[in-house]
This record gives structure tokens, C-alpha cells and sequence, in this order.
């Protein structure tokens, strides 16, 4: 009986690892690693603006 239950575990154990599902990541482009990495800089906000319509842009190219 013993035996049976640490199969049982194990099998279990086995299939939690296994079931390992790789999420998506969203399309990075150049462009928003640009923006996200300038959001913190002293800038005008006019090129703020610029930086995030290209990111946007990007993304649906």
C-alpha cells in the first residue's frame, strides 16, 4: 500500500512540474524601450509625447 501511495505522489508530482506554461511576453520594440527608459528624465513634456505616439506606433507596424 505504501508503494502504491508514493506512486501516486509521484506521478502527481511529476504532472504540478510538467504543467509549466510559457505566458507570452508583449511585443517590446525598440522604440518603447526607448520611452519606458526616458519616462524618468527631465523632459519637455512635447517629447514625452513624441517618444510614446512612436512606441504606440510601433507596436502596430
Amino acid at each position: 500500500m505504501r508503494i502504491f501511495i508514493a506512486a501516486v505522489a509521484v506521478v502527481l508530482l511529476a504532472g504540478c512540474a510538467s504543467s509549466y506554461v510559457d505566458i507570452p511576453k508583449p511585443h517590446e520594440t525598440q522604440e518603447c524601450m526607448t520611452y519606458r527608459s526616458m519616462m524618468t528624465a527631465p523632459m519637455a513634456p512635447d517629447a514625452m509625447q513624441r517618444l510614446k505616439a512612436a512606441c504606440e506606433h510601433s507596436r502596430y507596424q
